[in-house]
């Protein structure tokens, strides 16, 4: 089977010279509105590049690694979920969590992105805590 375009970008993560590489002119680049501002949309090439290169040159040093889970699909609609492994620049520590990516193409080129992931883990991550910590859970 073929590389989807969704697992393209996965595994491009970290690597903006790869990712922009997979984008159509057009492209929109979106995640969970419960990340606030950094949420997006991102429409455009530019403007998602400029998004790719804020996040791993603020939160994430650029040498990550990907462990791929699941990945279905086709070239005009795929998804992955994978282990998205990185080291954070804020603190220097390591961070792993899990990620889906839901991808549209045409011809050849990523037209829309979704990035959905484990919000709570990350804040959890960023602020030094256990990922799987929960105030809510009894």
């Amino acid at each position: 089977m073929e590389k989807t375009p969704a697992r393209r970008l996965a595994e491009a993560f970290g690597d903006v010279t790869e990712l922009q590489k997979l984008y159509a002119d057009d492209v929109v680049w979106s995640l969970s509105e419960s990340l606030g501002r950094i949420a997006g949309p991102y429409v455009g090439k530019e403007e998602v590049i400029a998004f790719n290169e804020r996040v791993w040159g603020s939160f994430y040093h650029p040498d990550v690694t990907v462990e791929i889970l699941d990945e279905l699909g086709d070239d005009t609609l795929s998804a992955v979920r994978f282990i998205y492994n990185a080291r954070m620049r804020n603190s220097g520590g390591d961070y792993s969590l899990e990620y889906v990516l839901f991808a549209h193409g045409e011809d050849g080129l990523v037209t829309k992105v979704f990035e959905s992931m484990d919000t709570l883990g990350s804040a959890n991550l960023f602020a030094g805590k256990a990922v799987d910590l929960n105030p809510h859970r009894a």
